[in-house]
C-alpha cells in the first residue's frame, strides 16, 4: 500500500497486460516475486510466476487478483479495471493511422511508457521502436530478399549459445515482419521469399521445442512442413520433416510417429548425400537405441558415416547452420547410440564425440559428458552416476534446453530396473524435470 514516503506511480495509457509488466518493472519486482507478495498479501501460495506472465502476455485477465495486485503494484483499482485488454488496443497500436497526429500522439505514449519507470531504471521501449522504425521504411525502404536471408542465417548461428526463451520473442516478431514483407514481394522473387518463409517457420518451432514448449512446437513444426512443402523443395522439406523428429524424440513423443517423420524424409531425399539424409539417419539411429533394436540402431549409424563420407566440404565444414552436418555431429550420435545400447567401444565414441565439439558449443559438450553418466548407471554404479551428471550440469548453470535435460533424464533412466525406486534416483527425478518454458 502507498505511505507518504512513496513517489507517485506513473500510470500510462497501455492495454492490460503492458500496464501490468511495466508496473511490475517500475517497482523493481521480478514476476517470480510479484507472485510471491500476492500470495502474501492473499495468503495463498498457488500462484507462480508462470500465472503472472500469462497475464502480462494477455493470455488471460487477472480477474479476482485485481485488487490485491492494485495493492502490491501501488496503484488504485480503477486504473487496472479502466485498462482495456490488448486486443481491444492491438488495430491502434500495429496499425498506422491515416491520421499522421493520431499516430504520432499514439508512437509518442507507447515510447514515452518505456521511460516512465519513476526514479527506477528505465525500460527500453521495444514496440514503441518498432512502430517507430516501420515508420521511418516508409520512406527508407524495407527489408529486402537478402537482408531477411542474412537475419535468419544469424537466428541459425544463434541457437548454439543463446538461450532459447531470449530467442523466441525477437524470432517471432521478425516472422511477423518478414510476413508483411512477403506479401509485398515481387512475383518472380516468389519461391526464394517462401523458402526463406520455411526456414523462419522451422527455426521458431525448433526454439519452442528447445525451450520447453511442447505443444506450441508441434503446432509450429506443423506448419513448417506444410510451408516447406509449398515450395516443392523436396530436400527442404526434408530438412523439416527430420529436424521435428531428432526434437521429437528429445520431447518423449511416440517413437513410431518420429520414425515416420524420418521415413518420410528419406524418401524425399531418396537417400541422396545432403544434410537432411544424414540427419534422418542419425535420428533413426537415436529411435532405434531407445526402442532397444540395437543392432538396426548401428546399421543406421553406419549409414549415416556413409552419407557423411559423400557429403561435399561445405556442408561437413558447416558447424553452426541448419544447412550443415559436420564431424562432430556424426560422433555425437555414435556416442549416444553406443551409450544407450552398452556397446563396448562406448567409452572410446564418447571420447572422440568430446575432442570434437566445437568451443562455441557448451551444451553439446556437457551432452556428451553426460553420456559417461549414463555408462556409469547403466553399468550400476548409480550414486556416482548420479553425482557426475550433477556435478557437469552445475558446471553448464541456467544455460540449459530441451536436448540437455532429456539427456540428463537418460542418466537415471539407465540405471538398473532394482535401483529405479531407490531415493536418490527419485530425487535426481525431481531435481532435473524442469517447467515448461524454463530454459
Amino acid at each position: 500500500m502507498l505511505t507518504e514516503k512513496d513517489p507517485p506511480v506513473e500510470t500510462p495509457d497501455l492495454p492490460l497486460p503492458d500496464l501490468l509488466k511495466h508496473l511490475r518493472e517500475a517497482a523493481g519486482m521480478t514476476q517470480a516475486e510479484e507472485a510471491e507478495r500476492l500470495c502474501a498479501h492473499t495468503g495463498t501460495c498457488t500462484l507462480t510466476r508462470h500465472e503472472v506472465g500469462r497475464w502480462e502476455q494477455g493470455r488471460v485477465r487477472p480477474g479476482a487478483w485485481l485488487p490485491a495486485l492494485a495493492e502490491v503494484l501501488g496503484v488504485e483499482l480503477d486504473i487496472l479495471e479502466r485498462a482495456p485488454s490488448r486486443k481491444d488496443t492491438a488495430a491502434s497500436y500495429a496499425v498506422p493511422s491515416s491520421d499522421s497526429g493520431q499516430e504520432s500522439e499514439l508512437l509518442r505514449r507507447t515510447l514515452l511508457a518505456g521511460i516512465a519507470g519513476a526514479g527506477i531504471s528505465a525500460a527500453v521501449p521495444l514496440e514503441g521502436l518498432e512502430q517507430l522504425r516501420t515508420i521511418v521504411d516508409r520512406d527508407a525502404g524495407a527489408f529486402k530478399l537478402a537482408e531477411w536471408e542474412e537475419t535468419a542465417w544469424e537466428y541459425d548461428l544463434q541457437r548454439a549459445s543463446r538461450s532459447p526463451s531470449m530467442m523466441i520473442r525477437d524470432l517471432s516478431l521478425d516472422l511477423l515482419a518478414f510476413q508483411q514483407a512477403m506479401e509485398r514481394a515481387v512475383s518472380h522473387e516468389t519461391r526464394q521469399w517462401r523458402r526463406l518463409n520455411a526456414r523462419f517457420m522451422i527455426l521458431l518451432a525448433a526454439t519452442l521445442g528447445s525451450a520447453g514448449y511442447g505443444r506450441e512446437s508441434r503446432l509450429w513444426w506443423a506448419s513448417a512442413r506444410r510451408a516447406a512443402e509449398q515450395t516443392g523443395d523436396r530436400q527442404l522439406t526434408a530438412t523439416a520433416y527430420a529436424s521435428e523428429a531428432i526434437q521429437g524424440l528429445y520431447e518423449d513423443r511416440p517413437l513410431a510417429l518420429m520414425l515416420s517423420r524420418v521415413d518420410t524424409a528419406l524418401e524425399l531425399t531418396q537417400g541422396r548425400p545432403c544434410q537432411a539424409t544424414a540427419q534422418a539417419l542419425g535420428t533413426r539411429a537415436y529411435a532405434l537405441a531407445l526402442a532397444g533394436d540395437h543392432t538396426s540402431a548401428h546399421t543406421a549409424l553406419n549409414q549415416e558415416a556413409d552419407v557423411y563420407d559423400a557429403l561435399p566440404d561445405h556442408i561437413t565444414r558447416d558447424q553452426l547452420s541448419m544447412n550443415g552436418w559436420p564431424l562432430f555431429r556424426v560422433l555425437h550420435t555414435r556416442s549416444l547410440v553406443y551409450t544407450l545400447s552398452g556397446h563396448p567401444l562406448a567409452v572410446q565414441a564418447q571420447q572422440e564425440a568430446s575432442a570434437a565439439q566445437p568451443a562455441r558449443r557448451p551444451r553439446h559438450r556437457i551432452q556428451v559428458r553426460l553420456h559417461e553418466a549414463i555408462s556409469a548407471t547403466r553399468n550400476g554404479d548409480v550414486d556416482d552416476g548420479l553425482e557426475h551428471a550433477r556435478r557437469i550440469l552445475a558446471e553448464l548453470g541456467p544455460n540449459t534446453n530441451l536436448f540437455v535435460r532429456r539427456t540428463a533424464t537418460h542418466v537415471a533412466e539407465m540405471a538398473p530396473t532394482e535401483a529405479q525406486t531407490r531415493t536418490a534416483v527419485l530425487d535426481y527425478r525431481q531435481q532435473f524435470v524442469l517447467p515448461q518454458g524454463e530454459a
